[in-house]
């Protein structure tokens, strides 16, 4: 008895560590996790950083910069000794202190096209963060869709392997009451066997769908992850569908891959900016206080050799402002060629742009005319199934009755769930293809 009181709580302290380790995925959880720790996006993150840091950096590049610098050199050889007009050998220290600063005043504008480069730079990088977020989320509801279209496929071919065996039990009576012939109750066990092969595969089909969406996911392992089986998928037969033209619209103004293009044309054109800029002449501010000191140094007035070393720094300090002006005359065609070069870049982000646009209706087009298919296909197994259910259920009552043999039963059977599993296939093709057209249109990807 106290053997048994010891192990109750053991037994349900382990059964609550089992349902922490088992976690029920919702879609919603799945594109959430892979935001966070799927390694492109997380590399992506670190770009629009590095663009973060460019731009500001770009910005503190108008103020003046300032740097101290200080050398102290200890010097040993010879050297001329003007009193006697002779080289002695002398061990002494020397040192230099500088404090500088400049500060570009104007060069054609260069500084300030390069903070608005590396602003759409920046953006640019924050769009293709977005594009990525976008991808894994499209794949992740496809390979979650997966999931849920295996475990239909499964539920179904268990419901099969179970019919089948109670049938193959009813048999295995009637032969033993010399009722039906031995043939016709094997062609029982081997529809059982079939459906048993059937279920088998469903269930490593389900498998392989686990496993793609824990790798989209970077998980280690499948062990402990299930995902939400929502109640009623809902769906919606829409007649018809939005105009292609509206879908296109709408995604050109949200879709990120637009956004990059356009961030990435105005990128070029701040670069062909500045690259006329290096025509401009040059305007700049420098400053600089300097003093030294050095051991063998004579205090020029009194001619003493003692020189002290407050004294030296003193009467050595040095202040310097100066505006130094650059003319650009001949650079070997060098800026004739950026700016050339600069051009071409132009040239190109417009039609890298073009490209993006057309490619996007393209898509568009494509998936506009995946989900027609796709609601004329789940339409037509719609009803395949309501047939094939009707002759399946006349075949039944038939082979009760002794009317048909278990041929034509087992063709009923197998031509029913071909077409359920062709139904779940079209469902979950149409259930996608609608995600689809809602990410065009700016709508979130819920399963409702």
């Amino acid at each position: 008895m106290k053997t048994r009181m010891l192990l109750i709580p053991a037994m349900v302290a382990l059964g609550s560590v089992i349902a922490e380790a088992q976690h029920y995925w919702t879609l919603e959880d799945c594109i959430k996790y892979a935001l966070e720790n799927n390694l492109q996006v997380r590399r992506q993150e670190l770009y629009v950083e590095n663009g973060k840091n460019n731009y500001v950096q770009s910005i503190f590049n108008l103020l003046p910069n300032m740097n101290g610098t200080m050398y102290n050199n200890y010097s040993s050889g010879k050297t001329i000794d003007y009193a006697k007009f002779e080289y002695v050998d002398q061990n002494y220290w020397s040192s230099n202190m500088q404090l500088s600063s400049n500060m570009t005043v104007f060069s054609g504008l260069q500084n300030y096209h390069n903070i608005l480069l590396n602003r759409y730079t920046f953006l640019k990088n924050q769009a293709d963060l977005e594009k990525a977020k976008n991808d894994i989320s499209l794949q992740l509801t496809m390979s979650y869709l997966q999931i849920l279209f295996a475990q239909e496929l499964e539920n179904i071919a268990d419901s099969r392997l179970e019919v089948t065996g109670m049938q193959a039990e009813r048999m295995k009576r009637m032969l033993e009451a010399g009722n039906i012939a031995q043939g016709e109750y094997l062609q029982v066990k081997a529809q059982e066997a079939n459906n048993r092969t059937a279920l088998i595969n469903a269930q490593n089909n389900l498998k392989i769908a686990y496993l793609d969406l824990t790798q989209l996911l970077d998980l280690d392992s499948t062990g402990g992850f299930e995902i939400v089986v929502p109640s009623d998928i809902h769906v919606e037969l829409i007649t018809p569908l939005e105009a292609v033209q509206t879908i296109y619209n709408a995604a050109v103004l949200s879709l990120p891959q637009i956004k990059s293009a356009e961030y990435n044309l105005e990128s070029s054109r701040k670069q062909l900016a500045m690259a006329w800029g290096q025509v401009s002449p040059t305007v700049s501010i420098n400053g600089s206080l300097s003093t030294r000191y050095s051991e063998l140094a004579v205090n020029p007035l009194t001619q003493e050799d003692r020189y002290p070393y407050r004294d030296q720094l003193n009467d050595y300090y040095y202040k310097q402002v100066s505006v130094v002006l650059s003319l650009p005359i001949f650079n070997r065609l060098q800026v004739r060629n950026n700016i050339s070069n600069a051009k071409l870049s132009v040239n190109d982000a417009r039609l890298q742009l073009e490209i993006a646009q057309k490619a996007l209706y393209k898509e568009v087009q494509q998936a506009h005319a995946d989900a027609l298919a796709a609601m004329e296909k789940y339409n037509s197994s719609l009803e395949a199934v309501k047939f094939n259910q009707e002759a399946f259920k006349y075949t039944s009552q038939q082979y009760e009755l002794g009317l048909v043999n278990i041929v034509d039963y087992n063709l009923a059977q197998n031509n029913l769930t071909a077409a359920e599993s062709d139904m779940l296939q079209a469902k979950y093709e149409y259930i996608f293809k609608l995600k689809i057209l809602d990410f065009y249109m700016n709508k979130p990807i819920v399963l409702n």
